[in-house]
């Protein structure tokens, strides 16, 4: 097995996007690598890729508008509904 020598070119952050790009393009050039080596890297980048698709999705479900009112099918009672149970509440304890 060969030894792998390496230095830091640069130490900004990257996005995850331009991430899972790189690492996809380096795994399909031909880089010399084993198969071994190039088996793994094509893993990692499919990983990446993914990794970067459930990011997207769950960033696009976060900015969807929601509906502020609560349907009463969710459970929750409507304030006409609350209104009235307040009013016959009051009056059993009057009686």
């Amino acid at each position: 097995m060969k030894t792998v020598t390496g230095r830091v070119m640069n130490a900004e952050s990257i996005s995850l996007s331009k991430a899972a790009t790189l690492l996809s393009g380096f795994a399909s050039s031909e880089n010399g690598t084993s198969q071994d080596v190039s088996a793994y890297l094509r893993r990692s980048a499919t990983a990446f890729t993914e990794l970067k698709n459930i990011h997207r999705e769950i960033k696009s479900k976060r900015t969807k508008p929601r509906s502020k009112k609560k349907r009463k099918s969710d459970g929750e009672i409507g304030s006409e509904e609350r209104k009235s149970k307040k009013r016959r509440k009051s009056k059993e304890i009057d009686c």
